[in-house]
């Protein structure tokens, strides 16, 4: 009873438009002054839950993601994906869905792939015949499910609450993320087809060098990241700075199109998308020690196993838990409340929490896509200039493709764990 309290607490607060931050911070507080605890302890569980090592990657990541943006490597992006899949039928689709996956190697950040991309491809894919809701639909979703690709911020959050490599969370986000973008081309494909979406382009042998040369330097962010990570030359957190400095090097010596003026921009945006992060982070530590110190993930724990100790059982459950919350409260704030009161549940069927944070990260992406909340999913809407509801005719079929590759990353671990085993093990 004291959990559905607390979490409907949450959500009235939320609901009625109250910051996430503020959200958090009041629901703690007031399971605290309910249970009678200290209030002195607040201001140190603030602190405690900011003050990870792990955490610095995220305004590092956050920076190096406005440098590419202020770059316009995104354009970059585009000419090279289109000279891979441009040709086939429902080409710009693929285009947007490759973009995505590229661009969230360089910003870690669905929020600003949408904010980048969206305004360039959502008008072309229009001028060329595309169904606006289509455009928009292709663009938030494959924008929220590049959250799988390192260096992901949310992979990051999830390593830091469950005490788990976050270089085996970048490995093990990598396969499914590679299978969700398969299943979103293909699901574009029956659509070109079963509407006769022309072909705007034949393949060019000659576009391939050409676009490879000016989208190069900007490819180069995300192999480095990765290449030194499993080469053991840097961890996952290091690769943050790395990833800053190569990115600040390549718009310096190749694009030569960011000013030192551009800086201070740069650096406002940075710290407004790591403040909006880091204060849901802190805020979340008064609810997360409370729930600690009052062992009710232990007791959620024993009630459900009490009910059924079936694998898949479990899991399918904790999936439509997922979802469900998901439609309520982003990914970030989501998986601070539930991943302390989850994962424990999850460890007693023996699942590998890497496997659990792969399941959680897909469940995020259901949710910014699916109202009332739908965060990624209602920007794309202010940027294609439609209604949730015209965008909502197209977009429940990537939602309902999104859901069957989570149910099957869910019940197949190996989707999830193959790849961190083979090159960490």
């Amino acid at each position: 009873m004291t959990v559905l309290l607390i979490v409907g607490t949450l959500l009235v607060l939320v609901l009625i438009g109250l910051p996430i931050a503020l959200a958090l911070g009041a629901t703690g507080l007031f399971a605290v002054l309910s249970a009678g605890l200290p209030l002195q302890a607040v201001p140190q569980l603030i602190y405690n839950s900011a003050n990870a090592y792990a955490l610095t990657a995220i305004p590092l990541f956050m920076l190096m993601g406005a440098i590419v943006e202020k770059a316009g490597m995104g354009k970059h992006m585009i000419d090279f994906a289109s000279t891979l899949v441009g040709w086939m039928r429902g080409g710009l689709a693929h285009v947007n869905t490759v973009v995505s996956f590229l661009f969230a190697g360089m910003n870690g950040s669905s929020g600003a792939d949408v904010a980048s991309m969206g305004p360039i491809l959502i008008p072309e894919m229009k001028r060329k015949g595309y169904p606006v809701n289509f455009a928009a639909a292709i663009t938030s979703s494959t924008s929220d499910a590049a959250i799988l690709i390192p260096p992901s911020i949310t992979l990051i959050v999830y390593g830091v609450l469950a005490n788990v490599s976050i270089t085996r969370m970048f490995l093990a986000g990598i396969v499914p993320g590679v299978v969700l973008m398969i299943a979103y081309m293909t699901l574009s494909h029956y659509f070109a087809v079963k509407h006769k979406w022309p072909v705007h382009e034949t393949f060019d042998f000659k576009r391939v060098a050409p676009a490879t040369r000016k989208a190069g330097p900007a490819l180069l962010i995300p192999l480095i990241i990765m290449g030194g990570i499993l080469g053991g030359v840097f961890t996952a957190t290091e690769a943050a700075s790395v990833a800053v400095f190569t990115a600040t090097l390549i718009v310096l010596v190749f694009y030569r199109n960011v000013s030192l003026r551009d800086a201070y921009e740069i650096l406002i945006v940075t710290a407004k998308r790591t403040g909006m992060v880091m204060m849901i982070v802190a805020a979340s530590g008064i609810l997360a020690w409370y729930l600690s110190n009052r062992q009710i993930p232990q007791q959620m724990a024993t009630s459900l196993l009490e009910f059924t100790d079936n694998y898949y059982t479990i899991t399918l459950i904790v999936c439509a838990f997922l979802i469900m919350l998901g439609t309520m409260i982003n990914g970030v704030p989501a998986m601070i409340i539930l991943v302390p009161v989850l994962l424990p549940i999850m460890t007693a069927i023996e699942m590998d929490p890497i496997h659990f944070g792969i399941i959680f990260a897909l469940a995020t992406t259901i949710g910014s896509q699916t109202p009332p909340v739908a965060s990624t999913m209602l920007l794309t809407c202010a940027i294609a200039g439609i209604s949730i509801g015209e965008m909502w005719k197209m977009n429940r079929w990537f939602i309902l493709v999104n859901i069957l590759v989570m149910l099957v990353v869910a019940v197949v671990p190996v989707f999830s764990l193959w790849l961190p085993t083979l090159i960490l093990d």
